[in-house]
């Protein structure tokens, strides 16, 4: 009984050194989708709008790297995500070269998608089904607090950084930043340099970040199978190579049931739809309040980092929503409800001397609404999957959201974003594919996964046993 306390206990620390990691990690993610981003309007245009696609191959590289779990563990895994993103933030400020802007972008972005990949497997290893959408939303609700506020004082912080460079009044530098474009080439360059000095504290933030993963306290069974180990050392010990090789097979066709089955392959579909287009407007939130609504740096940073505080306020009720409606109805419902707040956010400039408080309450609810739902989004695919194959779910479903996003990333660059009223475009994109993808989640999930079952799909250990 006292070992199952210290375990529980065990649990419980390595869950909250994770938060604290996620929410420092999440404190640098403010920064580069807003500051950052917005640096790169102004040094590497191609980069700025077609930033989604090193998003992409940002996942897809965090996918493959949460396949080193199995080997190396959670806790040295999750090293990985301070260290690229304190890389990256230095070299983007220090090496002088055409390229880097391409490298740190992805470099930066591992440094968060890791983060994200991990997530899943690693609350649904040190939690049981009975609490697990209770740790998932504060994880994320926690975690996401850390982006509200450096999302806000990114934009300040910055704004601030151009009035003492250039030595006039704060309210001086926050008009100016209404209109870059209008910038002359040596004030433009001062406000480059006060994203710099942002970027430069975010770096010292990254190093402070690798502090409570190395309290995490890891044993090899909390990412290896020891019961599915023994067996295979019994085969090893007892068996010939041709046994061993019967095994392999049996067990790559135990994984190909899983994850090939029409839950498998309906939510990827689901998911590829939601990533697509949600890479159409979501990184380029302030870009389109700065430069089409002409919205100052100040008060668009200001906006965004509200929609932030409704998504951390929202996520806090995402176990009583689906305790009441279940997770399916949460997850999809949800997100059918944020669109119409998605139209008037496009149709922001339509609303005269209101566009500021209309826009605002907009970007409150559309994100709100739409990440109630995203604590479900984490726990469904690791429901519909047996534990030994969670890691392997998560590669999936990062890799698929890599790809995808790579090809948003892609159209935005090449087609949609050529003329700025893309921006808005992206919008009403967007919104088809959140239709469509929520109408299969509804159609094909529903019945079976609405309430969380007892128990999670089990691994076909007879095969195994037969071997």
């Amino acid at each position: 009984m006292e070992h199952i306390e210290n375990e529980d206990k065990r649990h419980i620390w390595n869950i909250w050194m994770f938060i604290i990691s996620f929410t420092l990690s999440n404190i640098i993610s403010g920064v580069i989708y807003d500051v950052y981003i917005n640096y790169l309007q102004e040094v590497a245009r191609p980069v700025a709008i077609s930033f989604w696609s090193y998003y992409g191959y940002a996942t897809f590289i965090s996918a493959i790297m949460v396949l080193l779990v199995s080997k190396i563990g959670y806790k040295w895994t999750l090293l990985f995500c301070p260290a690229t993103c304190f890389v990256a933030l230095l070299s983007v400020l220090y090496i002088d070269i055409p390229i880097i802007y391409q490298i740190t972008s992805v470099l930066s972005l591992v440094g968060l998608q890791l983060h994200y990949a991990i997530l899943a497997p690693y609350i649904a290893t040190h939690t049981n089904l009975g609490n697990k959408t209770v740790w998932y939303s504060r994880t994320y609700w926690i975690g996401y607090a850390g982006w509200v506020v450096m999302t806000f004082f990114g934009g300040l912080l910055t704004v601030a950084r151009f009035a003492a460079r250039l030595g006039q009044p704060f309210s001086v530098a926050r008009t100016l930043t209404k209109d870059i474009e209008k910038l002359a080439p040596m004030m433009k360059a001062i406000y480059v340099n006060a994203n710099e000095d942002v970027l430069l504290l975010t770096a010292i933030i990254a190093g402070i970040s690798l502090l409570p993963i190395l309290f995490i306290k890891e044993k090899k069974e909390d990412y290896k199978d020891f019961e599915e180990n023994s067996k295979q050392n019994e085969i090893n010990n007892n068996h010939t190579v041709r046994d061993r090789l019967v095994v392999i097979k049996i067990k790559f066709k135990q994984a190909s049931k899983y994850l090939t089955n029409k839950y498998v392959l309906s939510y990827i579909i689901y998911w590829a739809l939601i990533n697509f287009g949600m890479g159409l407007f979501s990184p380029y939130y302030t870009v389109f309040l700065n430069r089409n609504l002409h919205i100052d740096r100040v008060t668009a940073s200001l906006l965004v980092s509200l929609s932030y505080i409704a998504l951390v306020l929202f996520m806090i009720f995402t176990p009583k929503a689906v305790k009441k409606f279940g997770q399916i109805i949460t997850l999809a419902g949800v997100s059918l409800l944020s669109i119409p707040f998605m139209i008037l956010i496009a149709n922001g400039d339509k609303f005269g001397i209101f566009v500021i408080p209309v826009v605002g309450f907009s970007l409150f609810m559309r994100s709100g609404l739409m990440n109630l739902g995203y604590p479900v989004d984490s726990a469904l695919p690791m429901e519909i999957v047996p534990k030994s194959l969670r890691p392997t779910m998560s590669f999936l479903v990062n890799s698929i959201a890599g790809v995808v996003s790579i090809f948003a990333g892609w159209y935005t660059g090449n087609v949609l974003f050529l003329d700025q009223s893309g921006y808005r475009t992206g919008y009403y994109i967007a919104a088809i594919c959140y239709v469509i993808g929520c109408t299969l989640l509804l159609v094909i999930f529903t019945k079976k996964y609405n309430r969380s079952s007892e128990c999670e799909p089990q691994d076909d250990i007879e095969l195994v046993e037969k071997a």
